[in-house]
């Protein structure tokens, strides 16, 4: 991976914002810049305060590392490694890390996942430290993936059409939205993920029910009967990479306005999708082009009544949720290398709910499905 394209526009952006240190705990960006993959998604008490990435405004960054995780220095591009032992004070440590810095009076960013002690250690050290958020400053380098990025993106999309495709056989008549939602993690681990994304989530909707302002009142312990939609919003980790995935079917004889609901849906991905390229529009115009096609198709108002925000999903990459969103408050340009969750949702109150969520790769002349499901499985 170009991790020198990263640490040089980490850089950048702390030139613009007059920065002279950024500091990442073992979170998101600390992952992206220094390529490992220690464990920062299930809780910061899970890691060590000394697990961090110290990068100055100009020259090589130094990464820090609790003795129990040593053994990462070898698996970093990072050349300057220091490994707190056990035994020794914490405070002491840092005073090395901030002399070698060579700063006296500095404004620091501070990033997600920084223990309070590690804030406080050097706000004895550097006397008169200003301090300031820096959690947004890779955004704009995350945002567009090198090749090695896609390849982690394609591969973790594919472990997630195996997922469903080995799921779908258990949708039968009992079964819970719980028993599907383990289905699902368990299936996905078996086949190489090293954790889910976010929660599992099966929703049943049964027709004739009654009418809710949330569509997900069918208790989750009650077993599955015919003449319900069921919707799947599943997603992985895999080396670093995530993916979020959802696709609907509905289990009992469909009515003729549910099938061409769901018709209509994969139609209306199918042509904003085929709309999408470099340059070609804004994260925001994608709502608006995708309802056009639905309304065309007589499911606009389904749409609407799901996603009254007009957010029609996000970027994706280290992290499930990356931005920019595809919604009204993010005007950025469609861009070569950007991959995308695209996730429109028709929800017919007391009626249907039914979802269709996919990855894709922006190209410079047609965009890309990285998830690539059965589109026509529906009724089951």
């Amino acid at each position: 991976m170009n991790f020198k394209r990263r640490l040089v526009g980490l850089q950048e952006k702390m030139m613009e914002n007059n920065v002279d240190l950024v500091i990442y705990g073992s979170c998101q960006n600390f992952q992206y810049l220094t390529g490992l993959l220690i464990d920062w998604r299930h809780g910061i008490d899970l890691g060590s305060e000394a697990n961090n990435i110290f990068v100055p405004r100009t020259g090589e960054p130094i990464l820090t590392l609790a003795e129990d995780w040593a053994e990462q220095a070898s698996k970093t591009w990072v050349k300057d490694v220091r490994i707190l032992k056990r035994d020794e004070n914490y405070g002491e440590f840092l005073k090395k890390v901030m002399f070698d810095l060579d700063l006296k009076k500095a404004k620091i960013g501070l990033g997600d996942h920084l223990w309070g002690t590690t804030i406080a250690e050097i706000s004895k050290i550097v006397k008169g430290v200003e301090f300031c958020k820096a959690e947004g400053f890779m955004r704009h380098l995350r945002m567009i993936k090198d090749e090695e990025e896609i390849e982690k993106l394609r591969n973790v999309a594919e472990l997630t059409d195996k997922v469903m495709e080995a799921t779908v056989p258990k949708i039968r008549e009992g079964v819970t939205q719980r028993q599907l939602e383990l289905e699902v993690e368990f299936c996905g681990k078996s086949l190489g993920a090293s954790d889910v994304s976010f929660p599992s989530t099966v929703g049943f909707v049964k027709s004739n029910s009654e009418i809710s302002p949330n569509p997900f009142t069918y208790p989750k312990e009650k077993g599955l009967v015919r003449g319900t939609s069921v919707a799947f919003d599943i997603g992985f980790v895999m080396d670093g990479y995530c993916s979020d995935f959802g696709r609907s079917f509905y289990f009992g004889p469909a009515s003729t306005e549910v099938k061409k609901g769901y018709e209509a849906l994969q139609q209306a991905v199918i042509e904003t999708v085929d709309k999408m390229h470099d340059g070609s529009m804004r994260v925001c115009d994608l709502f608006p082009l995708l309802e056009s096609v639905l309304d065309r198709l007589g499911y606009g108002d389904y749409l609407r009544a799901r996603l009254p925000t007009k957010n029609l999903g996000h970027n994706i990459g280290v992290e499930v949720h990356e931005p920019p969103w595809l919604s009204p408050a993010y005007a950025e340009a469609l861009c070569e290398s950007m991959v995308i969750a695209l996730e429109p949702k028709l929800w017919h109150a007391g009626e249907y709910y039914l979802r269709v969520e996919d990855m894709v790769l922006v190209k410079k002349r047609k965009t890309e499905f990285l998830t690539n499901f059965d589109r026509k499985l529906f009724q089951l």
